[in-house]
């Protein structure tokens, strides 16, 4: 019998050495799995939470609604805090460092730019100021809510999972740092104000004012103004002030995909008072748009707590993790829901070269940069005011309301104990926020609107729109609450905002331009609410997923007959015909007029401003864009047909359009890799909601990022939606009658991809249906005692 071959030694080895790396891959891959297990929420049992005055009960429900129930405002801010910090803590932690300019001691070099430019404006001092102003009971407040995250993120088993990967400790949360959240909301809202500010400024400076106010109109036909005011249109500019005849053909550069006009951190909302509704009680709708990620910016919040009259109150809504405050709800006598306000918050401020050093005040900020030495940086401020620009060897310095400490408080606090329409109006216009559109209803049948957040008395358009201001320009004061504008019933019983102009005459004076939306939105909103005599939760939702698309109708109106009766352009007028008028996932038609109106407004942008600004409109990433606004420019040119300001590239207006119809079908084909029947909106407009970690890590964007699906809508329409911006939640309520009310967000309560409330309600938020406003039966229960001395 022959002799058992055996393996030789290479061959024992490599077997041994396989599967001793499988077991190391399996144990690591155990590992991680546990060190995540261990970093969950706890959603039962008992708790510990220092400073309790009385027993405090914390459920959620199957969307992980957390409702607490207390004796008293600071134990409901010190469960609030423990709740978002197990939740939360890492997305709080980023939010309190971008506003800081702390991010690098978290992600190393690679944040450095950011925090230099945000270190400019020193928030931790400006906010450590504005604490010790806060009053006792806001002071008290911010307290109770920082013990509640520190106990939340100590009493979890293991670090949130974020740091492991990060390999680094979180640090403890201070009072402080809920005024860094609010300061980081400003920037989120204002800072493309701020920027487009200086856009204009400058311009204003190189074209003249005549060709400034003819490209960047205040207004125009599709505006939707409360008070039906209307602007007229500047008249096109002089041969002598723009001619284009005179110029060499000037070749754009090349860019990306033309798909994406810029977007307005803004929303949507809408009441009816009781005279417009079906039920005879006021009703509010609110969406309010953002930038979407895993999880959502927002968190599902109810609070039960007794009144000075030992009645139970109950609020319910949307909390923002980082700060103790109910943002948008219902307190069962009033609702409120808000949309960005872009007044003039701001002034740039031009130093003369021969401004005296004494004038200028120093600072120097440590910036700690994880894995690398700290950096020093040298912050100047004129009376205030940081320096944080210099255009062509020009400084300027930037005075903006978040930089005054009066600007921030809780008083939107307050709004949980309002009970009426008028009572919330004064509250809200003393509040602490950025500036926003805030729309009311109330359990009376009552409707109105404000502006809340504190305002400063603005200078005259004629002298702040657009225009520099000089060092001798002293900083305005506080606008005193009764002069603010507001309005209270209107007579139709209809209220809208949608980030557009608000008001004309003397009470626009006092909000000043800081880039309004265009107003088609507003005005399709507008046009809802006056179809029907009497609405309903149902009528007023609806409005919420309106895709018609009637702005941009205008211009599919234009490419019909253009394209009618040329061969080349057959399936592409064919695609026209067929559109059914609404930015639905299966329509060609609507991407093809979407695509070729961005790109005219970009070609006649790029000629309208390159004689002005030269170079600078060459580079893509410098180049200043146009407003909402140069709408009204593009098609007066469009309309008129000046042979001064057509683009010496074209030898007509006729090939200018058919030039962009070309650039757009090549783009929607793939350059003719696939029919133009395919190219739909929904392939265009697909959902892209990702979590920060798998940005950074595209492995797990399949584990951490909500599932892709085909969209409807856009910009200029009440459905807002784009990739990764859109409706952040979804509100209709009606005061008294909560029980009937719905709120939908994009994503989860938790930031833990391993929690049941990760992701939580996307499905329903994606396929548009409503979930309660009201929590549902409890699913977990966690109870804190008082502590015993």
């Amino acid at each position: 019998m022959p002799a058992m071959s055996t393996p030789t030694r290479p061959r024992r080895w490599a077997r041994r050495l396989f599967w001793g790396l499988v077991s190391l891959f399996l144990l690591a891959g155990l590992s991680a799995w546990l060190a995540l297990r261990a970093s969950l929420p706890q959603l039962d049992g008992a708790i510990t939470l220092p400073g309790l005055s009385a027993p405090l009960s914390m459920e959620r429900d199957a969307l992980g609604t957390a409702v607490l129930r207390g004796e008293n405002r600071l134990d409901l801010a010190r469960g609030l805090g423990f709740l978002h910090a197990q939740e939360r803590f890492f997305e709080m932690d980023l939010t309190r460092r971008s506003a800081a300019g702390e991010l690098s001691a978290l992600f190393g070099e690679k944040a450095l730019p950011r925090d230099k430019e945000r270190r400019a404006h020193r928030m931790r001092a400006r906010m450590s100021e504005r604490l010790a102003q806060l009053s006792a009971p806001d002071r008290a407040l911010l307290t109770a809510y920082a013990d509640g995250i520190n106990a939340g993120l100590g009493q979890l088993k293991l670090r949130p999972w974020q740091y492991l990967i990060l390999r680094a400790e979180p640090e403890a949360w201070e009072p402080v740092d809920s005024l860094l959240v609010v300061s980081e909301m400003f920037w989120m809202l204002q800072g493309k104000s701020i920027e487009t500010g200086f856009e204009r400024a400058y311009l204003r400076e190189r074209s003249g004012d005549a060709v400034f106010e003819w490209l960047n109109p205040r207004g125009g036909p599709w505006d939707a103004a409360l008070d039906a005011s209307l602007l007229p249109p500047a008249p096109s500019p002089a041969p002598a002030q723009l001619d284009l005849r005179t110029r060499l053909a000037l070749q754009m550069p090349a860019s990306a995909e033309q798909g994406d006009e810029e977007q307005l951190r803004g929303s949507n909302n809408w009441a009816v008072s009781a005279s417009r509704s079906a039920n005879g009680r006021a009703i509010l709708a609110d969406d309010m748009h953002l930038d979407l990620g895993v999880p959502s910016i927002w968190f599902r919040t109810q609070l039960e707590i007794k009144n000075a009259q030992g009645q139970v109150l109950r609020a319910a809504g949307l909390s923002l993790p980082g700060t103790p405050s109910l943002v948008v709800g219902a307190n069962g006598r009033v609702a409120w829901g808000f949309t960005n306000a872009y007044g003039q918050w701001f002034d740039w401020i031009k130093l003369p070269a021969d401004l005296p050093p004494a004038r200028l005040q120093a600072f120097t900020e440590t910036i700690a940069v994880k894995g690398a030495p700290a950096q020093t940086l040298e912050v100047l401020e004129l009376d205030g005011a940081p320096l944080v620009r210099t255009q062509d060897g020009q400084r300027y310095a930037l005075r903006w309301v978040a930089h005054q400490g009066e600007a921030y408080n809780l008083g939107l606090d307050e709004m949980l104990w309002a009970s009426d329409v008028q009572s919330a109006l004064k509250l809200a216009q003393t509040a602490g926020i950025p500036h926003q559109n805030i729309v009311l209803a109330d359990a009376q049948g009552q409707i109105g609107w404000t502006l809340a957040g504190r305002l400063w008395k603005q200078a005259a358009l004629e002298h702040s729109y657009a225009r520099f201001q000089t060092p001798q320009v002293a900083t305005p004061q506080w606008l005193a609450a009764s002069a603010y504008p507001q309005l209270l019933n209107p007579a139709d019983g209809l209220l809208w905002t949608a980030n557009n102009r608000q008001l004309g005459g003397p009470q626009a004076e006092l909000i000043g331009d800081g880039g309004f939306a265009l107003g088609a939105r507003a005005q399709q909103i507008r046009a809802r609410l006056s179809e029907r005599a009497l609405h309903d939760q149902a009528s007023l939702g609806a409005i919420h997923f309106d895709t018609e698309a009637r702005f941009i109708k205008t211009w599919g109106e234009r490419l019909q007959p253009l394209l009618a009766g040329r061969p080349a352009y057959a399936e592409a007028a064919a695609q026209l015909k067929q559109w059914n008028g609404r930015a639905d996932i299966d329509q060609v038609g609507y991407r093809l007029i979407r695509a070729v109106r961005l790109r005219t407004l970009d070609t006649l942008w790029y000629a309208y401003t390159t004689p002005f600004l030269g170079a600078l409109q060459s580079d893509n990433k410098r180049r200043f864009k146009p407003s909402a606004q140069f709408e009204y420019s593009a098609v007066q040119a469009l309309n008129e047909r000046p042979a001064d300001l057509l683009p010496a590239d074209f030898a007509s207006w006729d090939a200018l359009l058919l030039a962009q119809v070309d650039a757009a079908l090549q783009e929607m084909t793939l350059d003719g890799k696939q029919a133009l029947a395919q190219a739909t909106w929904g392939q265009a407009n697909s959902s892209r909601i990702q979590h920060v970690m798998s940005k950074a890590i595209p492995a797990l964007s399949g584990w951490l990022d909500m599932p892709t699906h085909s969209q409807g809508g856009d910009a200029h329409m009440p459905l807002v939606a784009r990739p990764d911006f859109g409706q952040s939640q979804r509100l209709v309520v009606s005061p008294g009658l909560e029980a009937e009310a719905t709120l939908s967000m994009p994503g989860g309560q938790s930031g833990h991809p391993l929690s049941p409330f990760y992701g939580a309600g996307h499905q329903d938020w994606a396929a548009g249906k409503a979930t309660p406003l009201l929590a549902g039966p409890a699913r977990h229960r966690l109870n804190a005692s008082v502590q015993q001395q």
